[in-house]
């Protein structure tokens, strides 16, 4: 298949495949993969700059947030399997950062419970958020306020197609 040049912006630079270039969804498709695994790329540096992993960060927050935490809840919370999180919880607490407690009334649970300062967790995840904040200061008022309303518009139809649990108004963490 020959592919052409996209234009600047349409295709970030990227060929896109011969005939396609008049059909925006086609454009839209190539130029949301391209940026999604620009941004992973790039929100994983932030999360670096900030001193963990965006798994990581998003584990200690919610245990943070959210109190002493089921292994099985995290891992529906950070959507990965529960062997990621034990992977994440081992490390955490080989730093010392987090601890397993056994359940207080039911022996089969086990507990991921914060050990260091949530203040410290709380200077991380502020971080890294200002630095993704930072991402959208580029786009005018109007303009983040209809990338708002377009990106809820397609995770609602997500919503729809995959019977997906998070509504729109309430983004995953970044």
């Amino acid at each position: 298949m020959s592919t052409v040049s996209s234009e600047a912006g349409a295709g970030g630079g990227r060929a896109m495949p011969a005939g396609d270039s008049e059909s925006p969804v086609a454009a839209l498709v190539l130029q949301t993969g391209a940026f999604t695994d620009a941004f992973g790329r790039w929100a994983s540096h932030k999360a670096a700059e900030a001193g963990a992993s965006v798994p990581r960060l998003r584990l200690l927050y919610a245990v943070m947030c959210q109190g002493p935490q089921k292994m099985a809840d995290l891992a529906d919370e950070l959507t990965v399997t529960p062997r990621n999180v034990t992977a994440l919880v081992d490390g955490l607490e080989g730093e010392g950062l987090v601890r397993r407690v056994p359940h207080s009334t039911d022996r089969r649970i086990t507990l991921v419970e914060l050990t260091c300062s949530p203040d410290r967790v709380a200077a991380q995840f502020k971080a890294y958020q200002a630095s993704i904040e930072r991402l959208f200061d580029v786009l005018t008022v109007d303009d983040q306020r209809t990338l708002l309303r377009l990106l809820a518009t397609l995770q609602d139809r997500l919503h729809v197609e995959t019977g997906c649990s998070i509504p729109s108004g309430e983004a995953p963490d970044a």
